[in-house]
């Protein structure tokens, strides 16, 4: 049985997780020029998941304060860990230039929104810095 601490943290991991995939979606909408009501309960929804994981990790600042600092590193890092484990959060290097195109964020300049795998970027997609084709781009290990 997990103590009320390790729920704590789970719960900040998970609540890390989810706000770390809408925030990007949600910038991505703010940016646009007329938001649609949908796009409003996305951001609205993005803004309170971010809310909830700060009065989590708050909780947990008060609930262990000697170990807080510790703790939060060890949060932070299990959901970096969790993040590049989702699908389209890797990031792609043109071989020609090295532009990084990362799916997390998109291109929202463009019209691609955040989450956008580099596969469903159409196939006349081209390096916005050098227009060097989809085929010169690899898998970024950085």
């Amino acid at each position: 049985m997990p103590t009320p601490l390790e729920t704590l943290i789970a719960r900040a991991i998970d609540l890390g997780l989810k706000s770390s995939l809408a925030t990007p979606r949600a910038a991505t909408l703010l940016a646009s020029k007329n938001p649609s009501p949908e796009a409003a309960v996305i951001i609205r929804d993005s803004n309170q998941l971010t809310a909830d994981y700060k009065a989590c990790l708050k909780e947990i600042e008060t609930a262990a304060p000697q170990q807080y600092a510790s703790l939060r590193t060890q949060i932070v890092d299990q959901v970096r860990k969790a993040m590049k484990k989702q699908p389209g959060m890797r990031k792609w290097r043109c071989k020609v230039c090295n532009f990084l195109y990362d799916e997390r964020i998109g291109m929202p300049k463009r019209q691609i929104p955040a989450a956008t795998s580099f596969q469903d970027l159409p196939d006349s997609w081209e390096c916005p810095d050098c227009d060097a084709g989809k085929d010169h781009f690899v898998l970024d290990q950085g």
